[in-house]
């Protein structure tokens, strides 16, 4: 396998880790999302009652029926398990589709971003304060987050408030505080003075 290969698996497996911890960040922050867990235990009763239907319905031979039932048991218990954890990274994925395509429009004509995009990591609202906390994981270094900056404000609509930072002091996880709408920049006392 050569670098770029590997390095192309290595960022898949962070990717899907991070969406499936962004899908349990989104259930804690926005409650209303664990009303899917409903839809999910009805599933799991009409999987639960169609597997009594099958063990009964199918005539199996005497010889086979306890690797039968065993493979029923295994599928009724397995399936639930990848519904689960796929339906939490479908969750991370449709809270970071924008972001991560804003930050990636930002930083899009750099070289980093088309290999290695940004990933967001975290994302919450401060009730009461209209700000908005971003962690991306990023292979881009801060100096470039820091040069597109604007960019990234304009793109998004935002204002960061302070400034862009190491999370943890880890080179590798940058966070984002922001609010909405863009920010006048202050253009100092105009005046004319012909008059």
């Amino acid at each position: 396998m050569n670098n770029i290969q590997y390095n192309q698996n290595r960022y898949n497996r962070k990717k899907q880790r991070y969406r499936f911890k962004l899908g349990i960040h989104q259930l804690i922050n926005y409650p209303i999302i664990n009303l899917v867990w409903i839809v999910f235990v009805i599933g799991n009763y009409f999987l639960i009652h169609l597997r009594r239907i099958i063990l009964t319905s199918f005539d199996v031979p005497q010889l086979l029926v306890p690797v039968f039932n065993g493979c029923m048991t295994f599928f009724v218990i397995a399936f639930p398990i990848l519904l689960a954890i796929g339906l939490l990274q479908g969750i991370g994925e449709l809270a970071a589709k924008r972001d991560e395509a804003d930050i990636f429009r930002a930083f899009s004509d750099r070289r980093d971003a088309m290999n290695e995009a940004p990933i967001l990591i975290f994302k919450k609202k401060i009730k009461g304060k209209k700000v908005t906390v971003r962690e991306f994981y990023t292979t881009i270094p801060m100096e470039r987050w820091q040069q597109r900056k604007e960019a990234i404000s304009d793109i998004m609509n935002i204002h960061i408030i302070g400034e862009i930072e190491y999370s943890n002091h880890n080179g590798n996880k940058i966070i984002m505080k922001s609010a909405k709408g863009r920010k006048a920049t202050k253009r100092g006392i105009l005046y004319d003075d012909t008059f």
